[in-house]
């Protein structure tokens, strides 16, 4: 059986481990090592007797998702798109081989605290990341949303999310809110104060329509406050519709 290796690379804040290897279902994958440190994240695929650099990447990229959008996830850590930085297939039958490689430049906007994985973390990872991939769009939106810089901008994609786990209605998702965080902060709705509003919702509809006595300046410094418990109150919302 011939080995080879496909890598990638994506940018990655506020999460530093060693080795985390990853096993799967496909039969051409003999692992999956992932390693975390400076900003940068190396996703290497092992690969046996694959010698075409097509199937290779073919291979790699379907599985990717499912990786880097978990690994977001779980670890609540903006990680960017993933790049191939090349690898080294084996020789086929016409003597041919694949080695490429290239340099990337990956930068990050905002500073994230950073969160250095011990043993058993990695290991708890390991086995989240080769559980069945499913609800591609929830994992995927929230790593969207996470990775934004702009705290008004992410505020509001996570905000969509809970929308689309409550069928695009407010009232749930205020219900849903007041149910996760019984403290949180009310208020009435301007234009029909018989709707009590959570501060989550009263930030989204401040960006999202204009409201008399509001002020933008104002608008973005609650959202940079409130933006880092709203997220982690997105997370559990996914948390409790998918494994």
């Amino acid at each position: 059986m011939a080995t080879g290796t496909i890598e990638f690379v994506a940018s990655v804040k506020g999460l530093r481990f060693e080795t985390i290897e990853v096993s799967n279902q496909h039969l051409a994958i003999e692992k999956i090592v992932l390693k975390a440190q400076d900003e940068r994240m190396n996703i290497v695929f092992h690969l046996d007797d694959v010698f075409d650099s097509e199937e290779a990447a073919g291979i790699a990229n379907d599985i990717l998702p499912s990786i880097i959008n978990r690994l977001a996830f779980y670890s609540n850590s903006p990680i960017g798109e993933p790049h191939s930085t090349g690898g080294s297939l084996p020789k086929d039958a016409s003597g041919s081989s694949y080695t490429v490689w290239k340099d990337l430049n990956l930068r990050w906007g905002r500073a994230v605290p950073v969160l250095t994985l011990g043993d058993d973390k990695r290991k708890e990872l390991a086995r989240l990341l080769e559980r069945p991939y499913t609800s591609n769009y929830l994992y995927s939106a929230y790593r969207f949303a996470i990775n934004q810089d702009d705290p008004v901008a992410r505020f509001m994609f996570l905000y969509n999310i809970l929308l689309l786990l409550n069928r695009d209605k407010q009232k749930q998702v205020n219900n849903f809110i007041r149910s996760e965080m019984p403290s949180v902060p009310l208020s009435p709705r301007p234009d029909n104060p018989n709707v009590i509003e959570t501060v989550y919702t009263r930030l989204r509809n401040e960006v999202g329509h204009s409201r008399a006595g509001t002020a933008p300046e104002q608008t973005r410094k609650a959202i940079q406050n409130e933006v880092e418990a709203f997220q982690e109150l997105v997370k559990t919302a996914i948390s409790r519709v998918v494994p």
